[in-house]
């Protein structure tokens, strides 16, 4: 039998915050509701208004994703950087649609976050529920990519996940919206 750990003491993801453009808490939330998370809005000073992901239902601040409206200083940013990749022939452009091509053919070598989900149901699951989204509210803001499938046997002798897919949105980003975010799921078990 393992012995029960006491994880007080270990080093462990307390949070993830990831930025939203204004007006857009509501499209974060769907998105996180579709990976069978709990949402929950927060107004908390000095912090101000944020969307708290509970992963798992741990206490707040433990295993969470905060989710927070972009600051001005960052939309000025965005929209500097925006701006200047739809300038027809720019260097920026290029380099941006060849930075989104990679993450469309080896997703798994850009930066993103890997979510576990407890299954293989759940995970299919949560695509149908993706799916349906890309297809509605985030039309062109969200999208299912790269997929990879093991049989249980092969995952277990490799501790490898029996089905992973990434996933693309310009919705929540942990860096600039302008780029977007990658998301792994996974799932080790069927």
């Amino acid at each position: 039998m393992a012995e029960k750990r006491d994880i007080a003491n270990d080093r462990r993801l307390n949070h993830v915050e990831f930025a939203h453009r204004p007006g857009e808490g509501h499209l974060a939330m769907e998105l996180f509701a579709a990976l069978g998370c709990k949402c929950s809005e927060i107004d908390s000073p000095p912090y101000g208004k944020y969307v708290v992901v509970s992963l798992d239902g741990s206490p707040h601040g433990e295993n969470d994703i905060f989710v927070s409206q972009a600051e001005p200083e960052q939309l000025a940013l965005e929209n500097a950087l925006q701006s200047q990749i739809a300038v027809n022939g720019s260097d920026l452009g290029a380099a941006s649609a060849q930075f989104r091509q990679m993450q469309h053919e080896r997703p798994y070598r850009a930066t993103h976050f890997g979510l576990r989900l407890p299954s293989a149901t759940a995970l299919n699951e949560a695509i149908a529920q993706l799916s349906a989204l890309s297809e509605g509210s985030l039309t062109g803001r969200l999208e299912l990519g790269y997929a990879m499938q093991r049989s249980l046997e092969e995952a277990r002798a490799t501790s490898s996940p029996v089905q992973q897919i990434w996933v693309w949105t310009d919705v929540i980003s942990t860096g600039l919206l302008s780029f977007g975010q990658q998301i792994e799921l996974q799932a080790y078990d069927a």
